[in-house]
């Protein structure tokens, strides 16, 4: 499952209605409703926005079967 179908999950499951997505991130509520339904990527400091603006942890949209990468 991508990232931006994760988030669209979380945002079905817990009823979060896409223009309080938008108030809080300063997107248009057009952009939140594409890229929630898949009809526009999501860019990566969107997807920190909508993150920071719900107050979830960007790391619950990880995919578990990818290994971490070691920056050692």
């Amino acid at each position: 499952m991508k990232v931006v179908e994760k988030l669209n999950a979380y945002v079905n499951e817990n009823d979060i209605k896409q223009i309080y997505i938008a108030q809080k991130t300063g997107l248009d509520e057009d952009t939140v409703s594409d890229m929630l339904n898949g009809n526009r990527q999501i860019l990566a400091d969107e997807f920190l926005m909508i993150c920071i603006a719900l107050d979830i942890d960007p790391n619950i949209f990880r995919n578990n079967s990818h290994k971490s990468l070691n920056c050692t």
